[in-house]
């Protein structure tokens, strides 16, 4: 079959962040192994606007289309079925990604697409193909991680995560080369371009109440196989000129034997590149000799989930972590390294009032970082706390497309929206209006397009909607 894989958002809608999508990439190598012919629009990449999508469908007949959906994309996403309806008639529509998996119930008639997958799909999607071209020996209720419907209901088939994440083989990134994205990494600043994502391994064994990853790729980590990790660095270094590989694990440190591997593999094949983690580590999984391994392979900055200055906070959100530990690692890491670290808060939780921010801020400013995000919480669905504030009636005029990182959509009981938006400028304020931050970070701006894309998410981290 001939397959259309889509990520409809697009640079026009004015994205700041912007890399390869490995997501689609991975389910792209699944397809190939079962013997489909896949294209993949990614509207991410460099100048696609909407009517990308449209030409690329008029030119082009598809059996089938895959479109991605975050819970901030579902319009997107609706947009890009209706069309595919329109100019593809013929062509089934399977939805995937963030929104699928933390609403399955609630999928198919929000998307109004054929079929949806929640969690991963590499097993299931090539599954619903060959079920689609008539084999009759397999059926609907047997397709991993499937949404479907019947003429009474829609049925979502139990959630199963891919046990050997390595039986796909590497994401196709001929479809996503690295060159063809803006600049616009995340965290905003990288040391060298073009850059590439990599994925080490899946899964988070931790509970955190403002994150539903584990509806998309469970509870339990599972990790790639050293060699095939290093096998995708020297494909990206040698093939496509990557020259920095941003590693977006959550818990690529808590795997201490794996990162030791990688990194001692990346110095013994001489790979020349910088290595940085934006999505952010666990900080209590660092120790010394781990910093300075990470070092020596290119590590030059680290992302590090601290979340909140106050102890209180840390323990509903069910972090399982001390400040104190936190804050004594923090400035081990800067004893032992030279490496840049950026510290992730979450400002707006539920339960937070003014003191908390304060003590958020003040920590930050307190800790020897180079830069800080102060996140504000979203209302992702499937957390916990977003499912217990929906059974209080309290996100009942909740839209999709605003959760995203610049709305606010939630203001804690204990505070005015005017306090929390005074209170999130003076977090960017605090920090940030600092001569040696702001020296620092003028240091790291590569190109026009590097800075227009930083001014961007400055304004937009500033002047929250």
């Amino acid at each position: 079959m001939k397959i259309l894989l889509i990520n409809p958002i697009t640079t026009e809608k004015g994205m700041y962040t912007s890399t390869p999508n490995l997501g689609l990439a991975y389910i792209a190598s699944s397809l190939r192994n079962s013997g489909h012919k896949v294209d993949l629009f990614d509207g991410m990449k460099k100048g696609r606007i909407k009517r990308d999508i449209e030409n690329r469908l008029r030119v082009s007949d598809y059996d089938a289309a895959g479109i991605q959906a975050y819970t901030c994309s579902v319009r997107e996403a609706q947009e890009t079925i209706a069309m595919i309806r329109a100019l593809n008639p013929g062509a089934v529509t399977v939805a995937g990604g963030a929104h699928p998996s933390c609403d399955p119930e609630n999928t198919l008639e929000t998307l109004g697409s054929d079929y949806a997958f929640r969690g991963e799909g590499e097993e299931g999607f090539p599954k619903l193909l060959k079920k689609l071209e008539g084999d009759e020996t397999v059926h609907f209720k047997d397709i991993p991680n499937l949404i479907w419907k019947t003429s009474e209901k829609t049925i979502c088939n139990p959630l199963q995560t891919v046990q050997d994440i390595d039986a796909t083989g590497l994401p196709a990134w001929d479809l996503i080369r690295p060159d063809e994205y803006p600049h616009a990494p995340i965290g905003g600043f990288v040391k060298n371009f073009p850059l590439a994502t990599i994925s080490c391994s899946r899964g988070c064994s931790h509970n955190c109440t403002y994150c539903a990853n584990a509806l998309i790729m469970g509870r339990k980590q599972r990790t790639r196989n050293c060699a095939s990790i290093l096998e995708e660095m020297k494909l990206l270094y040698h093939k496509y000129g990557a020259r920095e590989f941003q590693i977006i694990d959550d818990c690529f440190t808590s795997n201490r034997s794996l990162a030791i591997s990688v990194c001692k593999g990346i110095i013994e094949n001489r790979l020349d590149v910088s290595i940085s983690f934006p999505n952010g580590i666990r900080v209590e999984s660092l120790d010394a000799e781990l910093v300075q391994l990470l070092e020596k392979a290119g590590c030059y900055s680290l992302g590090l989930g601290i979340e909140s200055g106050s102890q209180k906070i840390i323990d509903h959100m069910k972090r399982g972590q001390n400040l104190k530990t936190i804050q004594d690692k923090i400035r081990m890491i800067k004893n032992v390294s030279k490496i840049k670290l950026t510290g992730f808060f979450i400002v707006g939780y539920p339960k937070e009032n003014e003191r908390d921010i304060m003590d958020t801020i003040e920590m930050a400013r307190d800790l020897p970082l180079s830069r800080a995000q102060f996140t504000v919480w979203m209302p992702v669905p499937g957390s916990e706390m977003t499912e217990k504030l929906k059974s209080e009636g309290k996100l009942a005029d909740l839209q999709t497309n605003k959760v995203a990182l610049q709305h606010v959509n939630y203001i804690p009981d204990q505070l005015t929206n005017n306090q929390f938006k005074r209170l999130l400028r003076k977090a960017y304020i605090r920090f940030y209006f600092r001569p040696k931050i702001i020296f620092g970070l003028l240091k790291e701006i590569h190109s026009v397009e590097h800075l227009k894309n930083i001014l961007k998410r400055a304004a937009q981290s500033y002047f929250i909607k």
